[in-house]
């Protein structure tokens, strides 16, 4: 398994990590399509890894630094969803 491969696997599970975590705080007062992407993009990551995993995908340098650089994001936001789903993220009563 090469080094990019790693990677990606690497961030892939930070991707699910932290889909999950923020599927726990979402309920039906989160707006659908914030809950539509969070699923999509845990979904996708899923599928990423299982690629590399089972169905002999090599992602390479590209592949595996967009999806750190993804992942980062999702790391770096998680200190706004500390308290729950953000208010700009549910809907208005």
């Amino acid at each position: 398994m090469t080094a990019a491969s790693l990677v990606y696997l690497a961030a892939c599970g930070a991707l699910v990590y932290s889909g999950f975590c923020r599927l726990v705080h979402t309920s039906d007062t989160t707006l659908v399509i914030v809950r539509a992407v969070i699923w999509l993009l845990t979904a996708a990551a899923l599928a990423a890894g299982g690629a590399v995993l089972f169905w002999s995908h090599v992602p390479r340098w590209p592949d595996a630094a967009l999806a750190a650089a993804i992942a980062a994001v999702q790391v770096v936001t998680a200190v706004l969803w500390r308290d729950g789903v953000p208010a700009s993220f549910r809907r208005q009563a």
